[in-house]
């Protein structure tokens, strides 16, 4: 195992107050110890799928292992985080009734090792020597969300408690609205819970035009994560989160109000504009400029969530693509515990870049770089 460099720093951190509230406030200060070392990835003789920044992956349940998909050839490489080192590529099917498609939504490793993928119309289960193992038909338990494209699902979840429950978080794309289905797979049925706190979102989001018609958008990104107990839905402008209580059904949100980054963004990008206008660029800058907040991780063990925040600055240069070209960020990390109170945050003067990839194994967190084309972790200890 290569280290680049280890290093321990003390730095200043802010502790929350007010915790009886639903928008919680910063107050005093106290010493945060961060260790920082640097590990790669053995890939023997194989080469790893690096173009996506490890875009489309997940973590193992035991955190033992990563995969990390090439969606384009169809190829899951599994990645042994405990020994570091690449043990073998799974190539999946293009045809035929074991067949993935190309370029799928998403997947996640359950809890048996097995493999959800969904795409539209498309929720099946695989195990790792590429055979079907279910098809789980919710394009069909709920047809008139799911049987064509009008709804994406950006996450799927299992109960830990019941084997035949199911959740996911759906946006319907004509209305930029959120939602849960909740589904029941032994009796195929599904509650729905519309999500109307995240409506609010669509005042950071730009619509891309090209020649007056809609061509995408920009500014905004929902993610979710469960603890066992609840499903936690963030968004990369608010500092908030919204939580749907897998016991009750019912769902809350939890606000904060820091020193850092007040309650989220404050620029508004204009509601469209036109690609060939050659605004779109300036438009990009200025949202990575204002706070981007990243996905909550949980530590299961010591009971705590984490967060990245960060802040881009750019050179004034444009690269080939005709994209403001960045020279550092400003990257921060809150620590919140359990019930969602605002326990820390700090600003990480050793990180300089927006964090890709990353989670939490051995009581560090790991953060995935591409170093010379070779894949590699900047571990974060926290004391």
């Amino acid at each position: 195992m290569r280290v680049s460099f280890f290093l321990a720093l003390a730095i200043s951190i802010l502790f929350s107050c007010g915790k009886d509230s639903d928008r919680s406030t910063t107050g005093s200060s106290t010493n945060l110890t961060i260790t920082v070392d640097t590990i790669w990835v053995d890939p023997g003789e194989e080469i790893i799928f690096l173009q996506d920044n490890l875009f489309l992956s997940d973590l193992s349940p035991d955190r033992k292992y990563l995969i990390n998909f090439d969606r384009a050839n169809l190829v899951a490489e599994r990645i042994n985080l405990d020994n570091l080192s690449l043990e073998r590529k799974i190539r999946f099917e293009k045809d035929g009734p074991n067949a993935l498609p190309i370029y799928f939504g998403g997947f996640k490793i359950m809890s048996n090792e097995q493999l959800l993928v969904w795409n539209y119309g498309f929720y099946k289960v695989f195990d790792q020597n590429t055979q079907l193992v279910s098809d789980l038909g919710l394009e069909k338990i709920a047809a008139e969300f799911l049987s064509g494209s009008d709804c994406y699902p950006i996450g799927l979840f299992e109960d830990q408690k019941n084997k035949d429950r199911l959740i996911g978080v759906f946006i319907k794309w004509a209305e930029r609205s959120y939602f849960i289905l909740d589904f029941d797979l032994a009796a195929q049925t599904f509650t729905k819970t519309e999500l109307p706190e995240l409506n609010q979102l669509q005042k950071f989001s730009v619509n891309i035009l090209h020649d007056g018609n809609f061509a995408g958008a920009y500014g905004v990104a929902v993610r979710a994560l469960t603890t066992g107990e609840n499903l936690l839905i963030t968004n990369n402008s608010l500092n908030e989160v919204l939580v749907y209580d897998l016991e009750t059904y019912s769902t809350y949100s939890k606000a904060w109000d820091s020193d850092f980054f007040g309650t989220g963004k404050s620029y508004f990008p204009p509601k469209e504009v036109e690609n060939a206008s050659g605004q779109i660029e300036d438009i990009i800058r200025t949202i990575k400029e204002d706070i981007v907040f990243e996905n909550f991780f949980w530590d299961s063990a010591q009971r705590r969530f984490y967060r990245f925040a960060s802040s881009e600055h750019f050179a004034e240069e444009k690269d080939q693509y005709g994209r403001y070209v960045p020279t550092r960020a400003d990257i921060y990390l809150s620590i919140f515990d359990e019930n969602l109170d605002l326990l820390a945050e700090a600003l990480i003067p050793e990180l300089k870049t927006t964090p890709k990839k990353h989670f939490l194994k051995d009581d560090k967190i790991w953060i995935f770089e591409n170093i010379e084309d070779e894949l590699a972790f900047i571990r974060l200890g926290l004391e």
